[in-house]
């Protein structure tokens, strides 16, 4: 069912059952970050069923299985003991679209920081000062988020497209501007927290942390080890153009083209489970970072990379639809991420991308396996110069591992990783 069509059958017949049947079985999950093209995420309080719907015609005839999607925190709870109907039927009614293309949705809650913009609840900051409370310890901060927690899954948790709950964007990039400072492990009893309810309220979903590398590569805001077990799997954001990989080491480079790739395998060295999932739940490539020529290749190469990892759950672009130029004040780079235009119109980017679902759907790919494993000493920081070190391993025709220098005698962990030969810096 393609666009037109879509558009043409909403005049006469609600979208919502138009289609039936569950999200294909694949072995590598892939979806998009959904960025609406008329009204980006004011579309909650601007809504357009109609160009939504369109939207989600696009995404699903690229082949994608699932989008996430962005909640505005203070559209949706502009006081802490008032969560808006309005936005909740809003939301069902996304859901339900969704539904008609076979799209499940993960859905983005506390998201007070979206393509570079703050979005506050008028109730974090406070009257006298004009300082924000801080989400993370502020007992009326977190009673309100979990009412949050609670309101949405009453109104769609039992609705068969709802992956699970996400619960912020970034949310490092909200608090640090708002001066909101915490411990790592206070950091990680928030998340502790507020998965609890996740589960209480929608048990059995995709409960995940939408984490970019930032506390990965710094000691900030959690530890690595609470981000590799806290939630159903460990999300990450991994943008080799946003760390400088790609300008940096050249954007057909080993680093470059390996970088998602290089980050699944790191997070499952901080698992206890080895049979605990990663999702790349943003990746993506801008014309400000590389010709833009080169991305139709850097895009392929990219996915193949991290589609040969085992214990992936799924590759989640950034984003779906290039940003309505007619809305301003942007990060420049924020207008082309999209594997559409931001009229409906696919884009070369889109077109492998699609090609890619179609082949993986046909051709399920092949985990690689991973007998060579690079050590990651105790307490050091995984920095570019261990990503450099792990990308000469690439060039030396390997696929490496990772397991840090604590488990790296552990023989019964080694063999369960079919690990057989260790590389120490």
């Amino acid at each position: 069912m393609d666009r037109r069509t879509v558009l043409r059958g909403m005049a006469a017949a609600p979208v919502a059952g138009a289609l039936t049947g569950s999200a294909p079985k694949r072995r590598v999950r892939l979806g998009v970050n959904y960025v609406p093209s008329r009204n980006w995420w004011f579309s909650w309080s601007d809504w357009d069923r109609r160009s939504l719907a369109g939207d989600l015609a696009d995404i699903a005839g690229l082949g994608m299985d699932h989008i996430r999607i962005m909640c505005v925190w203070p559209d949706f709870q502009p006081n802490t003991g008032h969560v808006r109907g309005e936005m909740l039927d809003r939301l069902a009614e996304l859901l339900d679209l969704a539904d008609a293309f076979r799209l499940d949705v993960e859905v983005t809650v506390f998201n007070g920081a979206l393509s570079g913009f703050l979005f506050v609840p008028p109730w974090l900051l406070d009257n006298g000062t004009g300082r924000a409370r801080n989400m993370f310890t502020d007992p009326g901060a977190l009673a309100a988020q979990h009412a949050l927690l609670e309101a949405i899954a009453a109104r769609i948790g039992g609705h068969r497209r709802f992956l699970g709950f996400d619960l912020s964007n970034e949310v490092n990039w909200f608090a640090q501007p708002l001066g909101m400072t915490i411990t790592p492990e206070q950091g990680d009893a928030w998340h502790t927290a507020l998965f609890a309810t996740c589960e209480r309220v929608a048990p059995g979903r995709l409960h995940v942390s939408g984490i970019d590398h930032y506390p990965w590569l710094n000691n900030a805001y959690f530890t690595r080890e609470g981000l590799a077990t806290s939630g159903t799997a460990t999300a990450c954001h991994t943008w080799a153009g946003w760390t400088n990989v790609i300008q940096r080491y050249g954007p057909l480079s080993t680093p470059s083209l390996h970088y998602s790739e290089y980050f699944v395998e790191l997070l499952k060295a901080f698992h206890t489970d080895p049979r605990r999932q990663v999702w790349i739940e943003e990746t993506g490539v801008s014309t400000k970072w590389m010709d833009a020529a080169l991305i139709p290749e850097w895009t392929e190469r990219s996915i193949r990379n991290m589609a040969s990892c085992g214990e992936l759950f799924g590759i989640t672009w950034w984003c779906s639809h290039d940003l309505n130029p007619k809305l301003s004040g942007f990060n420049p780079l924020e207008y082309d991420l999209g594997l559409v235009d931001a009229r409906g119109a696919r884009k070369p980017i889109g077109s492998v991308v699609a090609r890619l679902a179609g082949e993986f759907d046909r051709h399920p790919p092949q985990v690689l396996p991973r007998p060579v494993a690079l050590v990651l000493p105790d307490g050091a920081i995984p920095d570019l110069s261990f990503l450099v070190a792990w990308a000469k391993l690439v060039d030396q025709g390997l696929r490496p591992a990772i397991v840090r220098q604590g488990r790296s005698t552990d023989a019964r962990y080694l063999a369960a990783r079919r690990i057989e030969r260790l590389v120490r810096l």
